[in-house]
């Protein structure tokens, strides 16, 4: 078992250190061609995470970042990925998805969006993939790759251990500073 052995898979077939972590947070990003798109959220907490307290907000084209909102629910399960699919994606991204058909994963590389915790009044935004309420021409830069966040699939470097609410150091410049 991947989780005995200290590792998890993302939905690409990278290996997640299953080290425990402060927060979900966004583990993988697919921007594909046509509807190809998905978000996966990784759970290294050391505990299974009630869901119904975590949202993400996403901007379309440099709207509002509460354009779209999608309330999570159910229970993540410690070491385990929660993947949100385009409802039009490819069977094998479908058949990993926990949600279906979101407006989240509606999206081009020039949409934001932000992992968000909801506590009582208190509210905490834990990761996110570009900067509110910015729109870049057609994507943000990753890891000195121009438009980074447009047509490709960022996964995040097994040592990272948490979201990262400054997008610009996530990003990085190249493949060394870069989370991805």
């Amino acid at each position: 078992d991947a989780l005995q052995a200290g590792l998890l898979k993302s939905i690409g077939g990278t290996e997640l250190l299953a080290t425990p972590t402060t927060d979900l947070f966004f583990s993988e990003y697919s921007e594909g061609s046509s509807s190809n798109k998905y978000l996966e959220i990784y759970n290294g907490t050391g505990a299974d995470v009630d869901l119904s307290s975590y949202l993400i907000m996403q901007n379309s084209n440099g709207g509002p970042w509460d354009e779209y909102v999608d309330i999570l629910s159910g229970t993540l399960a410690n070491g385990d990925v929660y993947v949100i699919a385009n409802s039009s994606a490819d069977a094998s991204i479908l058949a990993e998805a926990d949600l279906i058909g979101s407006g989240i994963c509606y999206f081009n590389g020039d949409d934001a969006r932000a992992l968000i915790k909801v506590s009582g009044t208190d509210t905490t935004i834990l990761d996110y993939i570009g900067t509110f309420p910015d729109r870049p021409d057609s994507g943000w830069d990753v890891a000195g790759v121009t438009n980074g966040t447009k047509d490709h699939t960022l996964v995040r470097k097994p040592t990272v251990k948490g979201g990262n609410v400054d997008w610009a150091a996530s990003a990085g410049t190249d493949e060394t500073s870069s989370e991805w």
